[in-house]
């Protein structure tokens, strides 16, 4: 089969499936694997928290020699964007603990997340074979389990089954709480990142990991940037990196909007567009793309035709990133990528990036932030998205961008 071009990259055809997967997030089976949670996961956290003596949680210290560790559990299920957040933990960890074997839980749509940042040999994929997937964590007899998930039942059986005598967790979900031998206060309005360093106190580190700003620019698996990475028909031009979709549909903001407002900064500042997303947002991209080149605006569409590796390689040669709250968001913020980030039902307090390269808009209604631990509360108007208004979004574009500078981002 010929080779592929996408976004001035030759895309070999029997990489699409990959790309596919790993960038593909399915509202469907989001849903089962939270029901599956809820009602079997639940279950089974009461069930096994009967079967705990009193010394499992009355002999164990309260700080862990870190010295002494010799195999050290990391557990991140969900989405891209928590595994983004975490890799400057699991990095701190492995540099303090360096005879230590780090293995990571994750998804398989989470490995790419690893490999940009040279750690996919640590994944332990829970969702391709469970089976085997549980025999390689009760086999290892783990010395600690960090859990950073925050609410759900499984990620607590599985600290409970890798046979760590350590077992670290937020003291949220009091059906789970009972299986962790230390339990970490969760601040509900306080920024994501934050919470994840506090699973380390018990560790006595006396430091923290640091935040995600930059981290992947030093870790990627590939060359230099350069202007190879530019595709042909955006070529001498700074470029706005859009993604429009999510992976909750209450998190999208009307394609709309998002061409008005490209259509806005090209006019203005003459940059080109790129258009991203995975497999199933493809429709979103399209309906975008089809409005901007009825206006003369010169985009390329992307979306659904890259792996994450292929991705970050395209969004590091980009002036700006555009999009809601979404794993492509912190991937922007992780490669220093300045932001405009769109957000409704998720708190901005607790997701969003800090800094002069990062800007938030948001529409302060009494309902809103109404997401929370994965789950939001039913709405029919989403009037938290729609009524962010497109000139706001431009202001905060162009407030990043500037309105002299022509020129694309150096490589």
């Amino acid at each position: 089969m010929p080779e592929q071009h996408v976004f001035g990259q030759v895309v070999q055809p029997g990489r699409f499936s990959d790309a596919r997967s790993a960038m593909n997030c399915l509202p469907n089976r989001i849903f089962f694997l939270k029901l599956t949670d809820a009602v079997i996961g639940s279950a089974l956290c009461r069930l096994l928290s009967r079967s705990l003596s009193w010394r499992d949680h009355h002999e164990v210290p309260m700080r862990i020699p870190p010295d002494r560790l010799e195999r050290i559990l990391v557990i991140r299920p969900g989405g891209i964007g928590d595994m983004i957040l975490l890799l400057p933990l699991i990095k701190f960890i492995q540099d303090r603990c360096p005879r230590a074997s780090v293995h990571v839980v994750c998804e398989k749509r989470n490995v790419p997340v690893l490999e940009l940042a040279g750690m996919a040999d640590k994944a332990l994929i829970y969702d391709s074979n469970p089976f085997l997937f549980l025999a390689r964590l009760i086999r290892h007899k783990y010395d600690v389990a960090i859990d950073s998930e925050q609410f759900h039942h499984f990620s607590a059986i599985f600290a409970l089954l890798s046979g760590a005598p350590f077992r670290i967790g937020f003291k949220v979900n009091p059906i789970r709480n009972p299986l962790y031998t230390h339990l970490i206060g969760y601040d509900l309005d306080g920024l994501e990142s934050a919470q994840f360093e506090r699973l380390l106190e018990p560790l006595g580190f006396g430091e923290s990991p640091g935040g995600i700003a930059g981290f992947l620019s030093s870790h990627l698996p590939f060359g230099p940037a350069s202007d190879a990475d530019v595709p042909a028909g955006l070529q001498g031009r700074r470029i706005v990196f859009v993604h429009a979709g999510s992976s909750v549909e209450c998190k999208q903001w009307p394609p709309e909007n998002y061409a008005c407002v490209a259509a806005g900064l090209f006019r203005k500042t003459g940059c080109g567009i790129a258009l991203a997303g995975n497999r199933s947002e493809t429709r979103i991209a399209a309906r975008i793309e089809k409005l901007l080149r009825a206006e003369g605006v010169p985009c390329e569409n992307i979306a659904g035709r890259m792996s994450l590796l292929e991705t970050a390689q395209a969004l590091r040669r980009c002036s700006l990133f555009l999009g809601g709250d979404s794993g492509l968001a912190h991937l922007a913020a992780a490669l220093e990528v300045p932001s405009v980030t769109l957000f409704g039902p998720s708190d901005h307090r607790k997701w969003a990036h800090k800094g002069s390269k990062h800007k938030v808009v948001f529409e302060p209604l009494p309902c809103a932030p109404c997401f929370l631990f994965g789950y939001n509360r039913p709405c029919r108007s989403l009037a938290c998205m729609k009524r962010i208004s497109a000139e706001r979004v431009l202001d905060a574009c162009l407030s990043l961008l500037g309105t002299n500078s022509l020129s694309p981002r150096p490589p």
